[in-house]
């Protein structure tokens, strides 16, 4: 168990860019002493190991209040503008890990600014392994901080659009399940539309905020951002905005399969006690004839006669065959 912890912590690394050489890694959480004769360095560290912290203060210049703010167990998406021209971001990706459930989205806190992006996490995020592996190729040349930024928000956004495209076709093979005839004889899908109900649920709790993260930032005026840094904005906040309208669209399906179901039952339950109406209706006046001809007392007519029973029961059948004919008049059947 301990193993599994141990494994599901994010690595720190640092990667220093170059105008005249490749990018250099280094991993763990290690002061970078000659950050000025770097192009743009991107540190990646683990917000609850202590020396994080301390490493965003005294070696990368954060100051204490965003440091504290980055470093909170407990975060909502939101982006603000630092007086010092940095931009702190805050956002959720979707949980990859072994043994997690997607709708657990892993917490992504961001600082950039001129000289440096900073991203910190605790459990490791598919986006941010997809970026490192990308350092050494030579299709990973990002100009600056902002430009490697926002190719990390849009895996980011890549990854939360699979999981939503997965919710989408679990979406439909619901459907065919709820508009099935003996969907009443299919005990788990009542339990399997709560389920789907609450993933969607968490995932959007946290996907429509970041959609606000990236109108706002699009719309701000730092002069750091390029044309094409708030081209590729838009895009992204287009790509949330889809992956929000999707989570809408399965949420609002999960209504309708709930409310479909409720009216199968409540269908079938009227069905059933219409039955039973018919039956009682039925039989009551049988049983009053049958009940009174079988108490226990003197004077029951012909009691001795040998066609007595035979008689009774050509009167029950009549009887019946009445109470049918005045329910059909009735348009009761």
């Amino acid at each position: 168990m301990e193993k599994n912890k141990k494994e599901n912590i994010t690595p720190s690394f640092a990667v220093e860019f170059y105008d005249d050489q490749s990018p250099r890694v280094t991993m763990g959480i290690k002061p970078i002493t000659d950050i000025e004769n770097t192009r743009y360095v991107w540190r990646h560290m683990d917000y609850k190991n202590p020396d994080a912290r301390k490493m965003l203060v005294k070696n990368c210049g954060i100051p204490k209040d965003i440091a504290q703010a980055m470093c909170d167990e407990s975060t909502r998406p939101r982006y603000f503008r630092n007086k010092n021209d940095g931009i702190v971001l805050i956002m959720r990706g979707i949980n990859y890990n072994n043994e997690s459930d997607p709708e657990d989205m892993v917490s992504l806190r961001v600082w950039v600014d001129h000289k440096k992006i900073i991203t910190l996490s605790h459990n490791p995020l598919k986006a941010v392994k997809n970026m490192l592996e990308m350092v050494p190729t030579a299709e990973f040349h990002p100009n600056g901080p902002m430009q490697l930024f926002l190719s990390l928000a849009q895996n980011l956004a890549d990854g939360i659009n699979d999981a939503v495209i997965d919710l989408i076709e679990a979406t439909a093979d619901l459907e065919e399940r709820v508009l099935n005839p003996d969907a009443l004889s299919d005990f788990t899908l009542r339990d399997t539309i709560s389920d789907m109900r609450r993933n969607i649920i968490s995932i959007r709790r946290y996907t429509a905020p970041q959609k606000e993260i990236f109108m706002s930032l699009q719309t701000d005026k730092w002069e750091a951002l390029s044309d094409d840094d708030r081209s590729g904005i838009r895009e992204i906040y287009n790509d949330i905005t889809k992956a929000v309208e999707d989570l809408d669209y399965c949420r609002d399906q999960m209504s309708v399969f709930h409310e479909e179901l409720q009216s199968k039952v409540s269908i079938s339950m009227t069905r059933i006690m219409y039955l039973i109406s018919i039956v009682t209706v039925v039989f009551t006046p049988l049983t009053l004839l049958t009940g009174l001809l079988g108490i226990n007392v003197r004077g029951i007519p012909y009691a001795e006669n040998e066609y007595a029973f035979a008689f009774v029961c050509l009167i029950l059948v009549l009887i019946t065959i009445a109470v049918i004919a005045v329910m059909k008049r009735l348009k009761w059947l």
